[in-house]
C-alpha cells in the first residue's frame, strides 16, 4: 500500500489572482469601472455635460460674430479666422467651468455625505480609488470635449458663412480636428486637476475656491502686477500654459513669455500631476 505524501507548501496562486502589474492593471480596470457607473448614475454628471454643450452652442458662434465684428469696425486687424478657434475661446472662457462642476462632486460629495467610507472598504487602496476616479472623469470629460468642440466649430463656421460675416470664417479640417484635440485634452487635464484638489482639501466649497484661484484668480493677479516677474509666472500657471497648449492667438491674445505649445502642455501636465499628489498624499495620510 502507498501513502501519499504532502510538501507542506501552500498552494501556488492562480494566475489571476497572482500579484504583479497585471493584476494591479486588473484591480484598477474594476475599479475604474465601478467609478463610471457612479458617475453616470449621478444626475449632476449630465446636467453638467449638457451645460457645457449649451455653452459651447452659445458662445463659439457668438464670439465669432462679436470678432468679426470688432474687425470691420477696425477695433481689430483684419485676419481670417479659424472657425475651430472659436471653439477654443468657448471652451477656455466658459466650458472649463462646466467641466469643473462634473469633477468637484466626485470625490468632495462622498466625502460631505460619507459615502467615502464604503469606498475605501470595497477599494482598501487609496491611491487606487483616486486613480479610478480620475481614470473615470478623464474618459468622461474628453469624450465629451470631443463632442462640444466639434459641435462648437460647426455651429462658428456656420454663422461665418452669413453673408454680413462672410469673408472672414475660414475651415481646415486638419487644423480643425487639432484644435479640437488639444481643446479635450486641457478640459481632461482641468477636471482631473479638479478630483485632485478635491482630495485634497474634501470640502466642495475651498476645493472649488481653490480651482478657481488657480485657473484664473492668481493669473489675472499676476498679470494686473505688470511686472516680468508677474507676467513671467501667470504663463506657468494652468491658465495660461493651457492657452500656450492649445496655441490660440483669439483666447487672449499673444503676451509676453509665453510658451510653446509643447512646453505648456509639459506646464499643464506638471499642475494636474501635482494636483492628484497632494490628493493622493491627503488621502493615505488622513483618515476619511
Amino acid at each position: 500500500m502507498t501513502t501519499s505524501t504532502t510538501t507542506g507548501q501552500p498552494p501556488a496562486p492562480s494566475a489571476d489572482r497572482a500579484p504583479g502589474p497585471a493584476r494591479a492593471l486588473s484591480d484598477l480596470a474594476a475599479a475604474a469601472s465601478a467609478e463610471w457607473v457612479k458617475l453616470r448614475s449621478v444626475r449632476s454628471t449630465w446636467w453638467g455635460l449638457a451645460a457645457a454643450l449649451l455653452l459651447m452652442a452659445v458662445v463659439a458662434p457668438g464670439a465669432a460674430v462679436s470678432t468679426v465684428g470688432n474687425m470691420q469696425n477696425g477695433n481689430l486687424p483684419t485676419a481670417e479666422i479659424p472657425a475651430s478657434e472659436m471653439a477654443v475661446y468657448a471652451a477656455v472662457w466658459a466650458v472649463q467651468f462646466a467641466v469643473i462642476a462634473v469633477a468637484l462632486p466626485v470625490i468632495t460629495s462622498e466625502y460631505s455625505s460619507r459615502s467615502i467610507h464604503p469606498t475605501l472598504q470595497a477599494v482598501p487602496v487609496r491611491v487606487r480609488v483616486l486613480a479610478a476616479k480620475a481614470l473615470a472623469v478623464a474618459a468622461t470629460v474628453f469624450a465629451a470635449s470631443l463632442v462640444t468642440g466639434a459641435v462648437g466649430t460647426l455651429l462658428a463656421h456656420l454663422v461665418m458663412r452669413h453673408p454680413y460675416l462672410e469673408g472672414y470664417g475660414t475651415l481646415d479640417p486638419g487644423q480643425a480636428a487639432a484644435d479640437v484635440v488639444r481643446t479635450a485634452v486641457y478640459l481632461t487635464a482641468v477636471a482631473v486637476a479638479t478630483v485632485g484638489v478635491g482630495s485634497a482639501l474634501r470640502s466642495a466649497a475651498a476645493a472649488l475656491t481653490t480651482v478657481f484661484m488657480l485657473i484664473l484668480g492668481l493669473p489675472v493677479m499676476l498679470l494686473l502686477m505688470g511686472s516680468e516677474v508677474g507676467v513671467y509666472l501667470a504663463g506657468r500657471m494652468p491658465f495660461l500654459a493651457g492657452i500656450s497648449f492649445v496655441d490660440s492667438a483669439f483666447v487672449i491674445g499673444r503676451f509676453d513669455h509665453a510658451l510653446t505649445p509643447a512646453a505648456g502642455g509639459a506646464v499643464l501636465v506638471y499642475w494636474t500631476a501635482a494636483s492628484l499628489a497632494a490628493g493622493a498624499l491627503v488621502l493615505r495620510l488622513r483618515d476619511a
